[in-house]
């Protein structure tokens, strides 16, 4: 049953040249269904959410779409917080963390069925520094690895750009000395993970206890920094179990101060974003997300 007739969706061309077939594909069998869409291309970053917040205020979209990783969800999703229009996505990129945490394939015809028809519920956010996120923060390893990549490579290799990057990364020395301040009590660790959701880089839970429905945020310490508790820690998340590690401190938090090192790097739903020191909360507002019926 058709529910949304107007479409405005907003495309990455970065990552929608690795999938645009997929993105062709789901504007056809929009268009089929009834839809009129409306496409526009972001030019730089932070260009998503401008554009989103732009739709949202005129008021010509029965939902905003964002068309790419889960790094362009983050931005178009920024732009609809506090408006009344919901996000939908179209996952076009390397992990589609969010896609997989909803149980969305990437197959055409089920992303129209669902961008057409599909409940809107409310999800929880976080803020990092006064900016939400959806899905987690990264703070050391993944964040260095995240910053360490060649643009050229991630548009080649895809997943196999950060498989090198973080190979790179653990042979100099995975662990850094992180200090915290989680709802005033201290803690310190080797690699910090602040999650909003079940799974991490793509098909791995790390957190199976959390549903991005519900607000609440979960932190990770990871405390054993050597090269092989690293290993330990990313193989048990691949089998589903790293929380269960007796190095791995997993822990309700809703403020966090991340206070040094210094200059360490942080990542937000995939996307490199900046260094440390940096303040992590709950986030207080909600966002209507489009998911499959």
């Amino acid at each position: 049953m058709l529910l949304r007739r107007l479409i405005h969706i907003i495309v990455n061309p970065t990552a929608g040249n690795r999938n645009r077939a997929l993105l062709d594909r789901v504007v056809a069998r929009l268009r089929s269904g009834g839809a009129e869409v409306t496409i526009e291309e972001t030019r730089a970053a932070g260009h998503a959410t401008e554009l989103a917040r732009a739709a949202a205020r005129r008021g010509e979209a029965d939902v905003i779409v964002a068309a790419g990783g889960d790094g362009t969800i983050n931005e178009v999703a920024r732009g609809l917080v506090g408006q009344g229009v919901p996000l939908g996505i179209l996952p076009l990129g390397t992990a589609n963390v969010l896609a997989i945490e909803i149980g969305l394939r990437p197959q055409p015809e089920e992303i129209a069925s669902m961008l057409l028809g599909g409940p809107a519920e409310l999800i929880g956010t976080g803020l990092i520094d006064g900016e939400i996120f959806l899905l987690m923060v990264g703070i050391g390893f993944d964040g260095i690895v995240v910053h360490g990549i060649d643009p050229r490579l991630k548009r080649l290799w895809g997943k196999g750009a950060f498989v090198w990057s973080g190979l790179k990364e653990w042979a100099r020395g995975p662990g850094r000395d992180i200090r915290l301040v989680v709802d005033g009590r201290e803690k310190r660790a080797a690699w910090a993970i602040v999650t909003n959701a079940r799974n991490y880089a793509g098909p791995f839970v790390l957190a199976p206890q959390s549903d991005i429905t519900s607000p609440g945020l979960t932190l990770f310490l990871l405390h054993d920094g050597s090269r092989f508790g690293f290993v330990r820690f990313l193989v048990a998340l691949a089998l589903g179990c790293a929380a269960k590690l007796r190095s791995v401190e997993a822990l309700p938090a809703r403020h966090i101060d991340v206070t040094g090192p210094a200059g360490l790097a942080v990542e937000v739903d995939g996307d490199a974003r900046g260094h440390l020191p940096q303040t992590i909360e709950q986030g207080t507002q909600f966002l209507r997300l489009v998911i499959p019926g």
